[in-house]
């Protein structure tokens, strides 16, 4: 059984003239532990697909079943839950809380679940992305490529089992987009996560199991 199945969702955005079809029918199944790469133009539905994915839209028909669970018929609370304990999310700004230091954030979601850090692990997960040696800096004193770490870190602790990043090499140079490329590949096998990622970076594709390209609205190829 695929870990997630997408069963023909459809997705608008707005009404009358101004209605827009960003997502027209799109079915698709991904297995455990894969990395995908979701590539497409501007416009063409991608990170639609993203946020219906990881429960930050919901789609207007069609399922979205994540380890066997329907998640667009969940309760409020429930998704929240969901998502803080088995979804990861990396962003291409890194939404780090510029008063904590870079532990800090890391732990955020194990805080906000009520759950006791495990210094040791935290720190041992640090080393294996390179920067136990700023665990103690604010994002301020960090390189961009050191915050995305931070971020890449932060999404890894909680151990979900879905990590959905949207375009994380977005804002490094290309010698830290490739790092972070082989950075997620090495900590997704570590853990056994699988990653869906929208991105334009080929150097990420390259790194990924499987391309998936979409064009309006549809899945073109994979």
């Amino acid at each position: 059984m695929a870990f997630v199945e997408i069963k023909d969702i459809k997705k608008h955005f707005g009404c009358g003239e101004n209605k827009v079809e960003a997502l027209k029918g799109v079915t698709l199944s991904i297995d455990k532990g894969e990395m995908c790469v979701l590539l497409g133009p501007s416009g063409s539905g991608k990170s639609t697909l993203l946020k219906c994915l990881s429960g930050i839209e919901k789609p207007d028909t069609g399922e979205v079943i994540l380890d066997g669970v329907n998640i667009h018929k969940l309760k409020r609370n429930e998704t929240a839950l969901l998502r803080r304990r088995r979804i990861g999310f990396i962003y291409q700004n890194y939404n780090l809380f510029e008063e904590f230091t870079a532990y800090e954030n890391i732990v955020l979601p194990l805080v906000l679940d009520n759950a006791t850090p495990d210094v040791e692990e935290i720190d041992a997960l640090m080393e294996q992305l390179h920067i136990l040696g700023a665990k103690d800096k604010l994002p301020s004193e960090l390189s961009g490529g050191e915050q995305q770490k931070v971020a890449i870190a932060r999404a890894f602790v909680a151990k979900p089992k879905i990590i959905f990043a949207d375009e994380p090499t977005g804002n490094l140079d290309a010698a830290s987009a490739a790092e972070t490329a082989k950075l997620l590949r090495r900590t997704s096998k570590l853990f056994g996560t699988c990653i869906i990622m929208v991105t334009h970076d080929m150097q990420m594709a390259d790194c990924a199991d499987r391309i998936i390209t979409i064009e309006d609205g549809h899945l073109h190829s994979d």
